[in-house]
């Protein structure tokens, strides 16, 4: 699994790639990642990759694809259980 880290960055600390999905970590909370869906990782990872070397906004990047619907989040069951209890 490839890891990109983005020690500049206030917003995103790193991003690693599965076959189909994202993993981002942000630096609001580095313990947790967060998975995302992609439509085309390898053109994302290309993205990211000469992002970080041209020393661009990460967190830009991630969220246009977030805006366009190329990164979706995946909602784990835990996440929604924990959300339906609080709503009680």
């Amino acid at each position: 699994m490839e890891k990109y880290e983005f020690p500049n960055s206030s917003a995103i600390h790193d991003i690693k790639f599965k076959e189909f999905s994202v993993l981002i970590t942000y630096t609001s909370n580095i313990d947790k990642e967060y998975e995302f869906n992609c439509q085309n990782v390898g053109k994302f990872e290309q993205l990211v990759q000469k992002t970080q070397e041209s020393d661009e906004s990460i967190g830009k990047l991630v969220n246009s694809w977030i805006k366009e619907n190329k990164l979706v989040a995946i909602t784990s069951t835990n996440d929604k259980e924990v959300e339906e209890s609080t709503e009680e």
